[in-house]
């Protein structure tokens, strides 16, 4: 992948995307009729929503709504009680979390989950699937091979470091960076991995105002440049607001409203039950 060439495939895709009108396509990613339980606890009921391809979408709602559990059922770490996940029109609640990031849906953690004791370049070295040096034999018999691959794994590392100004902390142990950077390490971990959808889960959590505008702009450059659809769970309403379209409100374990941010913010149910009295002013 070539962070910074401005001809890619993914770049010629997101232009072809800003040209036509997002609702005339089929949805890259769908949820159909979902239902979750945890023993008499229905943490999402009926569920059903879509992202289009192209689109930062956000998915809002209050603690316990069911945000978390819909998006570890999409990715596969936990199963479904009824209902369907789709990609690209392919249905994905049966398979494992490595199939379904294998075709391209990849995910953030509200905690990062970065290997600590391991460099930031480390950290992005691990994540392309299928490497050659996995296998003692390939080391053996085709080291040609594996050093080839490797030295594309790591020009592809250094050019996602470049592209998210990391750079300076490429030998640090993951353990040691901030919250923020952490948060930018995950991202450039989805990077490795060429993604078609990132499911963000609170990427402000944590994270001071600096980085916090650093990993905006990248989520709206990815998006714009790459083509790459962003599916996140934020609480952060200034943040959504100005980054998200559409925005998804869920409320014990349903989809309450969906539409532009200024229609979600200007609705009553989710102006009482989420965004509060600061948006309500604004609203009338």
């Amino acid at each position: 992948m070539e962070i910074q060439q401005e001809t890619s495939v993914a770049d010629s895709t997101a232009s072809s995307l800003s040209e036509t009108d997002v609702g005339q396509r089929p949805p890259l990613l769908e949820v159909r009729d979902l239902t979750k339980s945890f023993g008499g606890l229905r943490a999402v009921d009926h569920c059903s929503f879509q992202v289009e391809q192209g689109t930062i979408t956000g998915l809002i709602g209050p603690n316990g709504a069911g945000k978390t559990t819909v998006f570890n059922l999409m990715t596969g770490f936990i199963p479904p009680d009824s209902g369907r996940i789709l990609l690209g029109g392919q249905d994905i609640g049966h398979l494992r979390p490595d199939q379904i990031f294998a075709r391209g849906l990849c995910r953030t953690f509200q905690i990062p989950r970065e290997h600590g004791t391991m460099s930031v370049l480390e950290n992005l070295m691990l994540v392309p699937p299928g490497q050659s040096g996995e296998h003692w034999w390939n080391a053996l018999l085709r080291p040609g091979r594996v050093r080839a691959e490797e030295a594309r794994h790591l020009d592809k590392a250094r050019e996602v470091l470049e592209y998210l100004q990391l750079t300076p902390v490429r030998h640090e142990y993951a353990a040691n960076l901030s919250g923020g950077q952490k948060k930018l390490l995950e991202m450039g971990r989805m990077l490795m991995a060429d993604p078609q959808i990132v499911l963000l889960d609170e990427p402000a959590a944590g994270v001071n105002r600096t980085l916090l505008q650093s990993i905006v702009r990248n989520i709206q450059a990815l998006s714009r440049e790459r083509g790459i659809t962003f599916l996140l769970i934020e609480h952060d309403m200034n943040m959504v607001m100005n980054l998200c379209d559409p925005v998804i409100v869920m409320s014990e374990g349903r989809k309450l409203a969906e539409g532009a941010p200024d229609t979600v913010r200007g609705d009553p149910a989710v102006l009482e039950a989420y965004l509060g009295g600061q948006y309500a002013a604004a609203a009338g």
